[in-house]
């Protein structure tokens, strides 16, 4: 046998093994109590803890973590845990429907939520969550639906094609990655066109420039750095400075958009039946592709952002509460915002996690208050272009021009 031959073994056997390791679902156990399941663990370079599941990744500290258990299925857990309720516990059982809910198990969740009814039919919370697993089991069903003609033929439903020109483009990515990213940021940054030079040429005399001990200052600036003191120090309308700075990585808002809140939306508001659809619903329309393409994440970004019919908005920074990405969420008839009838809940109340996920990551966004202006032109598809204006004399913009301008 030669060498190669042994080489060749030896790729087999620890392909094999990382395959296995892969596959094996894992529990990550945490201080606080909570145990973290059906996804994989694995440990960064300094320690730490990434809970990676359906795509999305939470990091945790060591100094956060119990211990990390392994388990075979999810459903050798969903078993081991109806193990341990007594038979006439309504309460024990919904708990474990709301874990299998939370870990996709739905046809289990709508068996055992039946159960708890049958034990406590005025169960608080069991008939609303069985309302939501219902409506999610019907989504599924109807994601990929298929018509036969009556020639026998079979018509497949319309497929989205990924056309780069309906997404934003990078230019527009970096300007809204330059306009949130916040000072403890870890991203990539390139500076093009001799950007800092012509910068720190425009800051002579001014601030900590006032000296050449200032400049070498500025110049020992972490990348990060250097670009917040660059954008407090830039008007918003100085294109030729700012389009130069370019963030080449997620900043931690659009991190957390990516992991944590994209993946629930694309099963709830981006979900086929609603604003997912091939032409979305009621002017709003959501790319739900499964493509890797961050201009993708980056565009419905924008949409959910831009959109707006009166005082409603999807991301409302001034109100987060008001925000329809909650609003919409709650169940009709705690909701200040009524959802469309064919919206179904999200969330059980607003001490849901997925509540509590979307509400925090509003609250994160670096310019609450403001309109973050990140100067982009894109009309999100299945909105009505705006009226040409009337001919007249040029005046100077009104307050609400001037608002409308900064917040594209």
């Amino acid at each position: 046998m030669t060498v190669k031959h042994v080489l060749a073994m030896v790729a087999v056997i620890v392909l094999g093994a990382v395959v296995a390791m892969t596959d094996q679902k894992q529990v990550l156990v945490l201080k606080d109590g909570r145990r973290l399941t059906g996804g994989e663990v694995t440990r960064t370079d300094d320690g730490d803890y990434l809970f990676r599941k359906y795509g999305a990744v939470t990091k945790y500290k060591a100094d956060q973590v119990l211990r990390v258990e392994k388990v075979e299925s999810v459903s050798e857990e969903l078993t081991k845990r109806l193990s341990k309720i007594a038979p006439d516990d309504a309460d024990g059982f919904y708990k474990v429907a709301r874990w299998a809910y939370d870990n996709d198990q739905l046809d289990d969740a709508r068996k055992i939520l039946l159960k708890t009814l049958k034990l406590k039919p005025d169960h608080k919370h069991a008939g609303l969550l069985l309302t939501i697993v219902k409506s999610r089991l019907g989504e599924k069903a109807v994601v990929t639906p298929t018509t036969t003609t009556t020639n026998g033929s079979v018509v497949k439903p319309p497929y989205q094609k990924f056309d780069p020109s309906m997404f934003l483009t990078k230019e527009d990515i970096y300007r809204i990655r330059l306009m949130e990213l916040k000072p403890g940021d870890r991203v990539t940054v390139e500076f093009r066109n001799d950007v800092l030079e012509r910068f720190k040429k425009s800051m002579q005399g001014v601030d900590i420039f006032a000296n050449r001990r200032g400049e070498r200052k500025f110049d020992r600036y972490s990348n990060v750095k250097k670009v917040m003191y660059i954008l407090e120090n830039t008007d918003i309308d100085n294109v030729s400075i700012r389009d130069d700075i370019l963030i080449k990585s997620d900043p931690s808002v659009m991190k957390e958009f990516r992991f944590r809140v994209w993946p629930i939306l694309a099963r709830t508001f981006a979900s086929s039946t609603c604003f997912g659809g091939v032409k979305g619903r009621d002017g709003l329309k959501l790319f739900n592709l499964a493509i890797g393409d961050e201009r993708v994440l980056y565009t419905n970004f924008y949409i959910l952002h831009r959109w707006q019919r009166g005082k409603q908005r999807f991301i409302n920074r001034e109100k987060r509460e008001m925000s329809l990405l909650l609003q919409w969420g709650l169940p009709r008839k705690i909701a200040l915002e009524k959802a469309p009838e064919y919206l179904r809940p999200i969330y059980l109340s607003r001490k849901d996690r997925k509540y509590k996920i979307i509400d925090k990551w509003i609250e994160s966004l670096r310019w609450p208050f403001l309109s973050p202006g990140y100067r982009i032109k894109y009309k999100p598809p299945g909105q009505k272009p705006p009226k040409p204006p009337t001919p007249t004399t040029t005046t100077a913009p009104t307050e609400t021009e001037e608002e409308e301008r900064r917040r594209d």
